[in-house]
């Protein structure tokens, strides 16, 4: 397998896979895709972390702490 292979496996890892990213895996994102970075990543800035949008879903979130509220 080629670096580049090997760079577009761990990208798509990431933007499929990931839900939050270090400052240094956005940095690499936005790098190779400026585009999608710009569009599924939000900076939070008082701890230098990425919330992946692509994958965090705030209706799951919700429905698995209603889930845990009720013992289910």
């Amino acid at each position: 397998m080629t670096a580049e292979e090997l760079l577009h496996q761990m990208v798509e890892e990431i933007k499929n896979n990931r839900e939050v990213l270090t400052a240094d895996e956005a940095e690499v994102l936005f790098k190779v895709d400026p585009k999608w970075s710009t569009e599924n990543l939000f900076h939070n800035f008082w701890n230098n972390t990425y919330l992946n949008l692509n994958v965090y879903s705030e209706a799951e979130y919700h429905e698995q702490q209603l889930k845990m509220e009720q013992g289910i």
